[in-house]
């Protein structure tokens, strides 16, 4: 072979092109382009990074409200990269998968306890429903199609929309008593029936639960959820839309001798007209500033702010006096804080009952936003709160820190994550994870995975109970759940790449139409006993729906369908549940798919 081929002619064969040097040593053969696979062949790690950009692109490719998704664009990335045969590096894929699992966990922790304790029962049970039923089905489709434990819990997880299932499906299979080859082929097993069942397991998740099941149960969605918000007092906004009315503001007064409020105590003048929410906030008597405490009287020739809704500042603001511009005065610090519900008393009650009841002060404070589980909540008087709730308040800086206080504690504006809790928490779940115990040719354990699935789930519990352990921020975790699972599923599908042609000829559309079954059977049980057992709301029935499935957008297909926002309130506890139990029933599956053949 010469070098001129593929260099310069003045170029010595020790400076030649790299690709030479390879030809040259033997580890590529003189096709065009065939350096491509073989790079691949000897950085594995480098097939893995490929795969996940071009998941992500064609995971996010949308057909009205359907995409695949990052994890099984990158799935099938891998799957096609994989043809040329590349063998992933174990140790990278599952410390991805790892970061996946506890950061799941972590995310999940404060819901799935809370529900455990109090009405998140309902939601709960549609995910048992969804789980029990799923794994059912699934294990009989594998078994009249005579599939092997990987093909049967491959179906499971993409017909679930469950890619993490895929981890901890591989990770039993390691403990059933097969030789290594058959182990890897079960294992690629997993990847291959995944990607043929995900596609419907996504679209049939949409079309059953924001087309299929409104029919089923008679409803019309938009009314259902005119009639919900105006049950829980939100009022919905267009996204992407913003109101030029500001629904907060503040004001300067000079108190006259003949105004309402003059010689009253500050209690007394903002309790005057109950129906509005408005604040004194500064008094500057002469030249000296006065403070604002309840017991004050405004007095003739005050010039007070006071701070509150706008039309509450319209309707009594003549009460207090003649309206002034005073620059100085209105410039005192507003912030916006957020907090983290951690205080048992106010789980429970409507925020309308924690007012009332004096549990909770919202004196000159006013809510932004409530986040749960990752996921925003609209709310209204009628909402309730759950502990590791993540609120967002806005108003004076002490009044903002004092209701902080009454609520939990606030939340540092920081971005470091706490590698302390992430670095040990992998590390104990892995532990836990490895005792075993021999029960004939079985081996019955929890497995690494579960280990650290759990391990996620109890710190994500402990930080609302020990906020000084500190907090993940919540763009980590997210990097932590996407960039994870997508790695981890890319490997998987480099591994099955070679296999996944023959599988696809021989398994057919058997598989294809287990897969349906898979999908459709749980939801219709669970929708079912939803609204006729445990009498759920329709609309929050099909939020939770969604959730038991974790797919979100089968969510977002119903919330456009019924233009609200408001499905989202049963979303949140079946979500983590499910997450929760669907990937721990990856291994399950395969150790009764196993055990049944």
């Amino acid at each position: 072979m010469r070098c001129r081929a593929y260099c310069s002619p003045s170029s010595a064969i020790s400076r030649c092109c790299w690709r030479t040097r390879l030809l040259a040593a033997g580890r590529v053969a003189d096709m065009p382009f065939e350096w491509i696979p073989a790079i691949l062949r000897k950085s594995p790690e480098m097939a893995m990074f490929l795969a996940i950009p071009i998941g992500y692109v064609l995971g996010n490719i949308r057909i009205g409200s359907f995409s695949l998704g990052t994890p099984t664009g990158a799935l099938i990335a891998g799957l096609v990269i994989g043809q040329v045969g590349i063998e992933a590096s174990r140790e990278l894929r599952w410390s991805l998968f790892y970061l996946f699992l506890f950061a799941n966990g972590y995310s999940a922790g404060p819901q799935f306890f809370q529900a455990l304790k109090r009405d998140g029962v309902k939601p709960m049970a549609l995910s048992l429903v969804v789980v029990v039923v799923g794994v059912g089905v699934a294990l009989g489709m594998g078994h009249v199609l005579g599939l092997d434990a990987g093909l049967t819990a491959g179906l499971f997880a993409g017909a679930l929309t469950q890619s993490s299932a895929i981890g901890t499906a591989t990770d039993a299979l390691a403990n059933l008593p097969v030789s290594s080859e058959t182990h890897r082929l079960l294992a690629s097993h997993v990847a291959v029936a995944d990607a043929l069942t995900y596609v419907f397991g996504a679209v049939g998740a949409i079309l059953f639960i924001s087309v299929i099941a409104p029919r089923i149960l008679r409803i019309d969605l938009r009314k259902e959820a005119s009639a919900l918000e105006e049950q829980y007092g939100i009022k919905t906004k267009s996204d992407g839309v913003l109101s030029g009315y500001l629904k907060f503001a503040a004001r300067a007064y000079r108190v006259l001798p003949d105004a309402g409020f003059a010689g009253r105590r500050i209690a007394d003048a903002e309790q005057a007209r109950h129906q509005y929410r408005y604040f004194v906030e500064r008094i500057r008597r002469g030249q000296a500033d006065i403070e604002a405490r309840p017991d004050a009287v405004l007095l003739p020739g005050d010039v007070i702010v006071v701070h509150g809704r706008s039309e509450a500042l319209v309707a009594v603001g003549p009460l207090f006096g003649k309206e002034l511009h005073e620059p100085e005065l209105l410039d005192f610090p507003v912030s916006i804080l957020r907090v983290i519900v951690l205080k048992r008393q106010l789980a429970g009650p409507t925020l309308q009952e924690l007012v009332d009841g004096k549990i909770l002060s919202f004196r000159s404070v006013g809510m932004r936003s409530l986040t749960r589980g990752g996921q925003d909540i609209p709310f209204g008087a009628s909402t309730t709160l759950s502990r590791g709730d993540i609120v967002t308040l806005i108003g004076p800086t002490q009044a903002v820190e004092r209701v902080a206080g009454e609520m939990g504690q606030a939340l540092p504006a920081t971005v470091s994550t706490r590698l302390s809790v992430l670095g040990f928490g992998i590390l104990i779940g892995v532990l836990a994870g490895l005792p075993y115990v021999d029960i004939g040719v079985f081996r019955l354990t929890l497995g690494t995975s579960v280990g650290v699935l759990l391990a996620g789930l109890f710190f994500g519990w402990l930080r609302t109970e020990r906020p000084a352990l500190g907090e993940i921020p919540q763009p980590a975790l997210d990097f932590m759940i996407n960039f994870g699972l997508a790695g981890f599923v890319a490997a998987a599908g480099l591994q099955a790449g070679p296999e996944f042609v023959r599988a696809v000829g021989e398994l057919g559309v058997g598989i294809i139409l287990a897969g349906v079954a898979v999908t459709w059977a749980p939801l219709l049980a669970a929708l079912l006993i939803g609204r006729y057992v445990l009498k759920m709301n329709p609309l929050l029935l099909l939020g939770g729906l969604a959730g038991a499935q974790t797919f979100t957008a089968a969510l977002a297909a119903v919330q456009e369908k019924a233009g609200s926002r408001i499905p989202v309130l049963g979303y949140t506890v079946p979500y983590a549940t499910s997450n929760i139990l669907l990937t721990t029933c990856g291994g399950l599956v395969v150790v009764l798919a196993y055990g049944w053949r």
